[in-house]
Parts: structure tokens; sequence; C-alpha cells
């Protein structure tokens, strides 16, 4: 009789914890349907009616996806499945679901022609503040003490819709090839192959941990957000795609190989070729890329040194006011960042803007091969490997590595 009591009271609690839930998701959905309402505004004012129109029906089908996720998730508000269920949001949700309204705006611009002017920058500003926001809503949880089932769902959901529509916008202005959609959804491939084999009888393997994984979706999703800035040339971008494509097809082939039982991970034979890899594409090529670098950035500066002529040409084109002084400045920061890859001081993070530097290179004298695309790889090497040993300074690895809050 006590049994059933116990139970009958925990029902009731988690009965009036759904309902506050639920009214909490109508304050939700109220918020998503004014910004909706007001982005819908602005977008008819400073564009064209029928075109906000448009991005109406899109934003407004992928905030009724997000809200469903949300409705359909309440009872995942736990730690646990064991656990009671929590009659509040809290702040990483809050953080989640801020996402999903950038997700929301961002959808609309889909099979719409890019916007013009000011406005062409939107679908970019809104992804990266959507990526950014997406670095600290576990950190919020964790250090709040409130990790939920309900966040990681949010979490996963967002992310792969994130990845899907910004591929999807990226090739549709051309800034992408087509084949880069399979790629958007290789997570979705991988799960549906391991259900596959489950239906058919056959086990997977638990895939063994990896320094790699984070960094290289962490990569993907940065490309993501610079790809769709208005300034770059198809042209670059669909070079950049294969650089960014290669290790992430790596990644997701390696780990298919582990889960299929066609590779042992913890075999003699992988353990050997795994650290032969590891020293050639973790030591030797970060070191030749940041030789590379350092060369290539000094042959750049010594064709334009003193004058400048292709950059000063291509900033009076654009009605941009550069003094010699400014110039020098802007080859002293190319050469600094060149030599920080080359110590081996943040390594990372100066090969992150000296990429910036790459593209403005690109834009001044157009792409070369032999020249800033072999300075583009070699910084691409960088950014994803690191760099490598004989490296004097790499705070930065430690959070490519590790989860905010989470030691």
């Amino acid at each position: 009789m006590n049994n059933k009591l116990v139970v009958s009271q925990q029902n009731l609690t988690e009965g009036r914890a759904l309902a506050i839930l639920r009214r909490y998701w109508i304050g939700v959905a109220f918020v998503y349907l004014t910004i909706w309402w007001l982005g819908y505004r602005y977008l008819a004012a400073s564009w064209q009616p029928i075109t906000a129109n448009q991005w109406s029906m899109g934003a407004g089908l992928m905030g009724l996806i997000v809200l469903g996720l949300l409705w359909q998730g309440l009872r995942q508000n736990r730690p646990s499945e064991d656990e009671p269920l929590w009659s509040t949001l809290g702040y990483g949700n809050g953080l989640s679901l801020a996402r999903g309204l950038l997700l929301t705006l961002f959808t609309g611009f889909l099979f719409l022609p890019r916007p013009p002017g000011v406005l062409a920058w939107l679908p970019a500003l809104l992804l990266t503040a959507d990526r950014l926001l997406d670095l600290f809503d576990g950190y919020v949880a964790r250090i709040t003490g409130r990790e939920s089932k309900l966040g990681a769902m949010l979490d996963i959901e967002f992310d792969g819709l994130d990845v899907l529509v910004a591929v999807l916008l990226g090739i549709q202005y051309g800034m992408l090839p087509a084949w880069y959609l399979v790629l958007a959804v290789s997570r979705q491939l991988f799960v549906a192959g391991m259900w596959l084999r489950r239906r058919a009888g056959k086990p997977n393997r638990d895939l063994p941990p990896s320094d790699n994984r984070r960094p290289i979706a962490g990569f993907q999703t940065g490309f993501l957000c610079v790809m769709l800035w208005p300034i770059l040339p198809p042209a670059l971008s669909n070079v950049a795609a294969i650089l960014f494509a290669i290790p992430l097809c790596f990644s997701f082939g390696r780990d298919w190989l582990v889960v299929s039982h066609l590779i042992d991970p913890a075999a003699t034979h992988y353990q050997q070729g795994r650290r032969w890899i590891k020293r050639i594409f973790e030591e030797w090529l970060p070191l030749l890329a940041r030789v590379s670098i350092m060369l290539l950035v000094s042959t750049a500066l010594w064709r334009e040194w003193p004058d400048f002529p292709h950059w000063q040409r291509y900033f009076s084109q654009s009605g941009v006011n550069m003094a010699p002084p400014l110039l020098a400045a802007l080859a002293f920061s190319f050469l600094t960042l060149a030599m920080l890859v080359l110590c081996g001081l943040s390594a990372r993070v100066a090969a992150l803007l000296l990429l910036l530097l790459v593209i403005l290179d690109m834009q001044i004298n157009g792409f070369l091969w032999s020249d800033n695309g072999l300075l583009l790889i070699s910084t691409v090497i960088i950014l994803h490997l690191g760099s490598g040993p004989l490296s004097l300074w790499r705070p930065e690895e430690h959070f490519l590595h590790t989860r905010f809050g989470k030691r």
C-alpha cells in the first residue's frame, strides 16, 4: 500500500513538473513567433515583400520543427531516466533554445536569391552566432549542475540541422560542390548504418576515444560559417571545401571500419600502423607545413616590398585609403603570424588569423596554386593537425580537446 502511495505521489509530482514545462514551452513559442514576425517585417522593409514572404515560410517551418523537438523532449528534462523531472529548463537549455531561434531565422534564406548589400552578411552572422552559442550551452549546463537528456538531445539535433542547412545554402550560393551534401548527412548515414547492422544481427563495436574528432568537427563548422561570407569567391570556397572534407572523410571512414569490425583497434598491427600514421600526420606534415608557410609568406612579401603595388591597387579600387605605413603594418602582421606558426607559438590560433590574410591575398592577386593556394593548404594543415613537435607553446590544445566546464 505504501509503495503504491509513493508511486502515486511521484506521478503527481512529475505531472505537475510537466505541466509547468509546457507553460514554459508556450512562452518559448511566443518568443519565437515574435522574433519571426519582427524578422519578416524587417526583411519586407529592407528587401522585397515577396522575398520576405518566402523567407517567413522557410523560417516558420523550421521554427515548428524546433518547437516540436522541444515539446517531445520535455519529459527528458532530467539527468537520467531514474531521476525526477525538473520543472524548469535551466540556463543551458535556454542557450540551446536561443540556438534554435537563430537556426529558425537562418533557415529562411534557403531557396532564396542571395540578399543584396549589407543583408548578404546576415546568413553568415546568424550561423556564426549559433555556433558560438554551441560552445557555451553545454558549459553553462555543466557549471550550473543542469546537464540533462533534453539538453543533449537538442544539442545533437541542432548540430545536425545547422550543418544540413548551411551546406544546402552553400550549394545554393555556388560556394560548395554538390557532393558536400553527403558530408552534411554523414552522421545520420553513420547512425543508419549501425541500425541496419543491428537489424541484420551484426554487432557494432564501441568506438575508441579519439583526440581528433572534436577539433575536426569544430573546424568543419567554422569553415561553414566563413564559407558564407559574401566577399569570398566561389573558386576559393570550393577548393577549401576539399581541404576541410579530407579529415572529415578520414575520421568517419576510420570509425566505420572500427564499428563494423573490419579493423580491430586493439590489434598489434593496427596500433603499429596508427603510430606511423600519427607520426606522419601529427609530426612530419605539420613541420613541413610550418616551414612552407614561412617561406611562402616571406616570398610574397618580398615581391611586394617596399611599395606594395598590388595591395595599393586593390585597396584604391575598393575605395579604401591605405597609406604606406598601414600597408607596412599589414605586411608586418602577415610576417608575425608566419613566425608564430614557424615557432609553434599558439600556432593554431596564429594559423586561423593567417587564414584571413590568405583570403585577403587571394582577393588581391587571385587564386594561384603554387603561391597562395599552397599557403592555404599549409594553413589548413596546421589548423587541423596542430603544430607538431618542436613547438614552444600550445595552450589552445587544452581547449580543443576538453569540453568547456569539464576537467
